[in-house]
């Protein structure tokens, strides 16, 4: 499905800041970004790929459509029982999901899809919890375009991570558990996949283990709220903190402890740039605005 719309683009400007905001959705159905971990822009910065769902009900689908960052070139990608997973490829020329365990991709020049491969026994998603359940949010690659990660539910009712190799060779389920989200390949060299599972008794919740899944082990990093991804490049991992902590901490799985890089209110969700150099975060409890963090500085 590559069917154009006109452009629904509305200009503001924030009344306390001046900063100008650009709209780029108005149809009158939830339109979600892709999460904060998940790539959702081609290279050029340009062109950015959103969930819409198709319709306002409890049992509605979702589509994926992109959109230029003018708000222009509103395009529906696919129209497809379930389109989980999303992520766009490393250079931009594709937009890969998975439907009913079945990993494709769509281009983002012309529309056309394809088929990559299939794993039997994932549960399908149904619906509003097309992000929570099946599928979820939680699609990753590496660097080359070579290797997709994604977290699911399986039938048995366990969930699973999921690793497919872009050129159809290669489709498995490398890990099982009852508790798996967030799960992110390193950017780098992606030879680490990072998930969350638990906390465990040490208030651990980041799990390492292998591209393949092998060693399997808790990063030393107590307290993290859930909202985590790899600072960048550099094997490092961020994580916006628990109440008890407050702030913002980065470890990688060599450093001897965690280091504290903000600690002056209550972060929510962080994101960091490609090499690790900024990160943004909005906060909560108070919502004191969206936050620029130098890491180095």
């Amino acid at each position: 499905m590559y069917r154009s719309f006109p452009h629904e683009r509305k200009f503001f400007k924030d009344s306390v800041t001046g900063v100008d905001i650009v709209k780029l959705t108005a149809f009158p159905t939830i339109n979600i970004k892709l999460y904060f971990h998940v790539n959702a822009f081609t290279t050029d910065s340009k062109t950015l790929v959103f969930q819409s769902y198709k319709e306002n009900t409890r049992t509605s689908g979702i589509n994926l459509f992109k959109v230029n960052i003018d708000g222009t070139e509103l395009t529906q990608l696919t129209d497809a029982p379930e389109a989980g997973s999303p992520v766009v490829s490393p250079d931009g020329k594709w937009l890969y999901y998975i439907c009913h365990g079945e990993l494709r991709r769509v281009s983002m020049a012309d529309g056309a899809e394809e088929i990559i491969n299939h794993i039997d026994n994932i549960q399908p998603s149904d619906a509003l919890s097309a992000n929570t359940a099946g599928s979820t949010i939680n699609a990753s690659m590496s660097p080359d375009g070579l290797v997709y990660i994604t977290d699911c539910t399986l039938k048995n009712g366990k969930r699973a991570i999921l690793r497919y190799t872009t050129d159809g060779k290669n489709a498995d389920i490398i890990f099982e558990s009852h508790s798996i989200t967030h799960t992110q390949i390193e950017p780098g060299e992606a030879k680490t996949i990072a998930f969350q599972h638990g906390p465990d008794d040490k208030h651990r919740n980041i799990w390492l283990m292998s591209e393949f899944g092998e060693n399997v082990r808790p990063l030393e990093f107590p307290y993290g709220n859930g909202h985590w991804m790899w600072l960048g490049k550099t094997k490092r991992i961020m994580s916006n903190m628990e109440t008890q902590c407050k702030g913002i901490m980065v470890m990688g799985e060599m450093d001897e402890k965690p280091e504290m890089i903000a600690d002056d209110q209550l972060y929510w969700h962080a994101a960091s740039s490609y090499y690790g150099e900024w990160i943004i975060s909005d906060t909560n409890w108070p919502d004191n605005g969206l936050f620029l963090i130098n890491t180095k500085s």
